[in-house]
């Protein structure tokens, strides 16, 4: 695997629970694949003017070990396939110090038209030079409990209306959310879900009584795998609303499904499967669901949601 990435955990992109926030993982993962574009001999693929772009399809990430304010950390990736106008790019985000893994990731990419981001299909020079550095999906890239199974074709806002779906989180796609052909980032992607999580209550039932009661939570709610799944990739000015359920809950973690959708036409513009637990902030271990909470959670499971 290439080095493509190193950096560090800024202070500023850790979160209440005193690490890396989730989106910032991903932002980092994307300089990652704008590096390894480069290493493929794509000719200045994210900049003004660009013939030939990358766009995400549908990603998957589990994270590993947290990543604590000024963490040293670096990014090594390599190409799992190829096919006629996309690939699959594996990375590994490791502790640079400590010689383990932070996270992983496997990113399904499009190689389409800046503008009008329809694929096409690769020059014979960069097929050669992907080939070239294409290698065997790392053991940590697999997902341990994400469903596999193809995203559900019936998203919608009229769907999530019929199942029950809370509304979690509504806003906009910033001039600054934007990427240089006006589409959003993928990070917010995860950004966007991450930053309105805690008002699916039924989710984290304890963290929600801990706020409701004023007081400070002991343990909070953290990712330990998800799978985002691009429908449609909105631009800067478009609003979205995020409705969301729980598909699982056991003494351990909790499924939580959510999708994100333009709420003007109702239609999906991405979707979210996550894998999710509390993180206890005294210990820094997963915390075990207790009874009455495992008991608000399972009666909140809405048998067949899916991605």
């Amino acid at each position: 695997m290439l080095t493509l990435w190193r950096g560090n955990a800024n202070a500023w992109e850790c979160d209440e629970l005193g690490h890396l926030n989730v989106r910032f993982y991903l932002a980092k993962a994307w300089e990652a694949i704008e590096a390894l574009a480069c290493e493929a001999g794509m000719r200045a693929p994210f900049q003004p003017g660009a013939t030939a772009t990358l766009i995400a399809r549908e990603v998957i990430v589990r994270f590993l070990a947290e990543a604590r304010p000024g963490a040293p950390l670096v990014i090594r990736g390599s190409v799992r396939q190829v096919d006629e106008a996309g690939l699959t790019a594996d990375l590994i985000m490791d502790h640079a110090a400590l010689g383990k893994p932070a996270a992983a990731f496997s990113v399904h990419l499009d190689h389409v038209d800046p503008a009008s981001a329809r694929p096409f299909a690769w020059s014979g020079r960069v097929r050669a030079r992907l080939d070239a550095l294409t290698g065997a999906a790392p053991p940590e890239c697999a997902p341990r409990s994400l469903s596999q199974a193809p995203p559900a074709a019936d998203v919608s806002l009229g769907r999530a209306d019929a199942l029950g779906l809370e509304e979690i989180g509504r806003g906009r796609i910033n001039p600054q959310d934007a990427d240089r052909f006006g589409r959003m980032r993928l990070e917010f992607a995860m950004g966007k879900v991450s930053d309105s999580v805690i008002h699916l209550s039924a989710g984290f039932p304890e963290q929600w009584r801990a706020y409701q009661a004023g007081q400070a939570p002991g343990a909070a709610s953290a990712l330990l795998e998800a799978r985002i799944v691009m429908r449609r990739w909105p631009q800067a000015g478009e609003g979205f609303v995020i409705r969301s359920g729980l598909a699982g809950a056991g003494g351990k973690v909790r499924h939580l499904v959510h999708w994100v959708c333009d709420p003007v036409s109702g239609a999906p513009l991405w979707t979210m499967q996550g894998v999710g637990c509390l993180l206890d902030l005294d210990t820094r271990r997963l915390k075990p669901v207790e009874g009455q909470a495992l008991k608000t959670m399972q009666a909140a499971v809405i048998d067949g949601l899916a991605l």
